[in-house]
């Protein structure tokens, strides 16, 4: 057999995470477009080479990722380390938290998609329609410096869990996701990825999403917040259902502070609640407390099937076609919903009439 020797191998490709370097400049629109045609979007095919491609699309994603880091800061958000005193240079996870959380009577916790990083929604959208659109920029504005429900209260302050960066690169002293530990340098253009070490790359507390759930219930919420706060949990898909799952084991700690839930594509199921033991107050709480949101044809807020399913309404999010999508298109509905029920605690959510079973599928008629 023939090999090369490693001084002979291609060099990994190096790409400096800078909009401007990478040939993109963000417009008056807010979009992201191309230097030398300002017409043009990213694409990911630049070069015929795959790893090329992963690279510079993780450089402009980084890139990104800190524009929207700063606006963040900019609304009143700070980066907090778990677990909760960790160190610069100790092992962590960063979330994203409003500065005056421990003076607010209520919170948001947003447990996004566990392949989005903190502050971003959709990179469909961010590219597309605008930065602030696509990322939670928009939604903190909204929720913080919107409306509020009554005038006797205080806008909500907001957590931003992170079930998405969970592992921790100890050569750049950063917590990253699984698709950047796979575009972390490497020896060579054709070396392969890092093994990861479940002691050296592993958080504690927060070595996977449902671990990273539990310790934001458990210690971010009760040291951040006032004991007296109430609580509303906004879940995408796994790491969302992952909180309906822990509270339904620990709902006598939280039922007087969880004022409602809203799930973008949920993957429980009611009947597994049910049989892991779910009090009969919890999916009561689920049922006139809960709503569920899903990619469908329908226009946003459609009721549709899913109820038997899920345990609550179902309604179409407004997007029809991608699921990362959602949460843009419906965050506007769930805010105005969590501000309904806040303003007024005996507020139920009245189930559908007609027949249900199907996993998000057409339409009912409602019975209000």
């Amino acid at each position: 057999m023939f090999r090369r020797r490693p001084n002979t191998l291609p060099p990994d490709p190096v790409f400096e995470p800078n909009l401007d370097k990478l040939g993109f400049f963000v417009n008056e629109h807010d979009q992201i477009r191309m230097i030398k045609n300002p017409e043009a979007k990213y694409t990911f095919g630049m070069n015929k080479n795959e790893r090329v491609n992963h690279l510079y699309r993780q450089a402009c994603n980084t890139a990104i990722r800190k524009i929207v880091r700063d606006r963040l800061t900019t609304l009143g958000f700070e980066t907090v380390r778990l677990p909760l005193g960790a160190s610069a240079d100790e092992k962590h996870i960063p979330i994203l938290v409003s500065k005056d959380i421990a003076s607010k009577d209520r919170v948001i916790v947003l447990f996004g998609e566990r392949h989005q990083e903190p502050g971003i929604f959709s990179w469909r959208v961010l590219g597309e329609e605008g930065i602030n659109v696509g990322s939670a920029v928009d939604f903190a504005s909204a929720a913080m410096f919107g409306p509020i429900p009554t005038l006797a209260h205080f806008a909500p302050g907001i957590v931003v869990a992170n079930p998405c960066q969970l592992l921790w690169y100890r050569g750049g002293g950063r917590a990253v996701s699984s698709d950047e530990w796979l575009n972390l340098p490497r020896a060579s253009g054709v070396s392969e990825p890092f093994k990861v070490d479940d002691l050296k790359n592993r958080v504690l507390g927060n070595g996977n999403y449902e671990e990273h759930v539990r310790y934001v219930f458990e210690e971010v919420l009760p040291q951040l917040m006032r004991k007296e706060a109430k609580i509303d949990v906004v879940g995408i898909e796994y790491p969302g259902s992952t909180a309906v799952e822990y509270l339904a084991n620990h709902w006598d700690t939280w039922s007087t502070r969880v004022i409602g839930i809203a799930l973008i594509a949920p993957q429980h199921k009611v009947q597994d609640l049910k049989a892991y033991g779910a009090s009969r107050e919890f999916l009561d709480f689920l049922s006139k407390r809960m709503r569920a949101y899903f990619v469908s044809p329908e226009k946003l807020e459609t009721a549709i099937t899913g109820r038997e399913v899920f345990g609550c309404n179902c309604f179409a999010s407004g997007e029809s076609l991608y699921q990362e999508n959602a949460i843009v298109r419906s965050w506007r509905s769930i805010l105005d919903w969590f501000n309904r029920l806040y303003a007024d605690p005996e507020f139920q959510e009245v189930p559908f009439a007609g027949v249900d079973g199907a996993e998000g599928g057409g339409e009912l008629q409602i019975t209000w």
